[in-house]
């Protein structure tokens, strides 16, 4: 397993907080999402979004991405998302690969 972040972002028209449809969509399948994901063997981390910006941060662990971008598509969330999946690490991860070049870790 491996941590991703997932950076989701929307036009303002298909924003849920402007579109009926898509704001349904989240009601109805937003709460199932962890258990859509849980069945998919993702963990969710965590997960962010600034409304105004259009713009979510999801920090998932999984398998690979592809395993999240399946999940993305079954829970509907590209529907009215574009998603970019990237694969991350902790800040301490960073400080331990540091030490590691620098020959002290």
């Amino acid at each position: 397993m491996a941590l991703y972040g997932v950076y989701g972002s929307h036009t303002t028209e298909s924003c849920p907080l402007n579109n009926q449809e898509n704001r349904r969509a989240v009601i109805e399948g937003g709460p199932l999402f962890k258990q859509v994901a849980e069945a998919a063997n993702v963990k969710v981390v965590s997960q962010y979004h600034s409304g105004l910006e259009h713009t979510f941060l999801w920090v998932l662990d999984a398998k690979d991405a592809q395993t999240i971008e399946s999940l993305m598509i079954q829970a509907g969330i590209s529907k009215f998302n574009a998603v970019k999946i990237v694969p991350v690490f902790t800040f301490d991860d960073v400080i331990e690969k540091c030490k590691k070049i620098e020959g002290k870790g």
